[in-house]
């Protein structure tokens, strides 16, 4: 395997600066799968529902699993108890900044994910 890409195909993020460098391109991107309430301003609600999913980078970083706010980064229940806290690799197409519909974060984010593994 080439540094930087996976089987020499797709490059490979496990950073901030992977992200930036690859912004808009497909990648796989590797971390740990962390389950999250739907994030909004200020404090929230202790009862939320976790349903949105965000793989946390070797540097901390966290990319949100699609964008804010619409229906496809409520992460399916099976999902997200198959995957939870376990490394993974999930293939999508990476931005720097979550591209906007409306209200949006300024977190990077991967989107129209094509598939998520278990990271062996």
């Amino acid at each position: 395997m080439q540094h930087g890409t996976e089987g020499g195909q797709r490059p490979v993020v496990r950073n901030i600066a992977d992200i930036s460098a690859h912004d808009g391109q497909l990648v796989t991107v590797h971390g740990e799968y962390r389950v999250i309430p739907m994030p909004q301003k200020g404090e929230s609600d202790s009862d939320s529902p976790l349903e949105y999913g965000v793989i946390m980078l070797a540097d901390g970083t966290g990319v949100f699993l699609e964008t804010y706010n619409t229906p496809e980064a409520v992460r399916l229940p099976e999902e997200r108890r198959r995957f939870e806290g376990k490394e993974v690799r999930v293939t999508g197409t990476a931005h720097r900044i979550m591209p906007s519909r409306g209200a949006s974060l300024l977190a990077p984010c991967i989107s129209s994910v094509i598939r998520i593994v278990e990271d062996n």
